[in-house]
């Protein structure tokens, strides 16, 4: 048990570094640790949702997992939390460019957490 902590620990240390440097970059500081939190959990929902319309559409089109991995599940993913994306925008919450990178990189910290940690088991 130890060991699947530590794997899973280094796989996202990285990610999550990126996200603290990203939000100790921004300077006006507009974007609070609530709202990055919410959506980084909005980013894990994306993942679970993504993985339960692959696990259909997979069972659904009858393909081969290969090339359902390579070329349809990644659309359903990208749609998923990209759609995080475009309710932040739409409901004002994205005011600079900054905010935007911090958000979006926020969600795919959350799809990230949660893909790495299915990828371990």
């Amino acid at each position: 048990m130890s060991e699947l902590l530590l794997r899973a620990v280094i796989g996202l240390l990285p990610v999550v570094c990126f996200l603290v440097t990203l939000m100790a970059m921004d300077s006006y500081k507009l974007v609070s640790l609530r709202l990055v939190a919410v959506v980084i959990a909005l980013g894990a929902a994306s993942a679970g949702l993504s993985y339960a319309a692959n696990v259909s559409m997979l069972a659904g089109l009858g393909l081969d997992l290969d090339i359902y991995a390579r070329s349809v599940g990644p659309l359903f993913e990208e749609i998923a939390k990209g759609l995080v994306v475009v309710v932040l925008l739409r409901t004002h919450r994205i005011g600079f460019l900054v905010d935007a990178a911090i958000l979006g990189f926020a969600v795919g910290t959350g799809f990230a957490v949660v893909e790495n940690l299915y990828f371990l088991e």
